[in-house]
């Protein structure tokens, strides 16, 4: 049990490191753009997005994998706390003036990443590891 919410809890963490640490990259193939309280350009925000979905697919992918049993479980706890945070994030910064589709990109993307991921993974949802 400790095992299945760490790896659960760990990749989503995973995750949300990853996707703090492209802040700096895109910064830099974007100079200019990622200013605090300056809303980024449209290919900006698509090119933060498909880091976003890079990202899940590969933590969605490493939960898969590493989940001791049910991996096709653990991914759905993964996804559930995924859109749960993102709902939660959204909801503050709705009004704040950022694209609406950038938003709502992240939360319809999440599902279908964790499923490649789950996908690559190759395990079966009652396959051990």
């Amino acid at each position: 049990m400790l095992k299945s919410i760490a790896v659960v809890a760990g990749s989503y963490v995973l995750s949300v490191v990853l996707v703090l640490a492209t802040d700096p990259l895109l910064s830099r193939l974007f100079p200019g753009d990622y200013v605090r309280g300056r809303i980024p350009s449209s290919t900006a925000l698509i090119t933060s997005t498909a880091l976003f979905v890079i990202i899940s697919i590969l933590c969605a992918w490493i939960c898969s994998r590493f989940a001791p049993s049910r991996a096709a479980r653990h991914l759905l706890w993964f996804l559930i706390i995924g859109e749960v945070m993102g709902i939660a994030s959204i909801i503050p910064n709705w009004s704040k003036g950022w694209p609406h589709w950038y938003w709502l990109s992240w939360l319809l993307t999440w599902p279908v990443s964790c499923w490649i991921g789950f996908l690559i993974s190759g395990r079966r949802s009652d396959s051990p590891v």
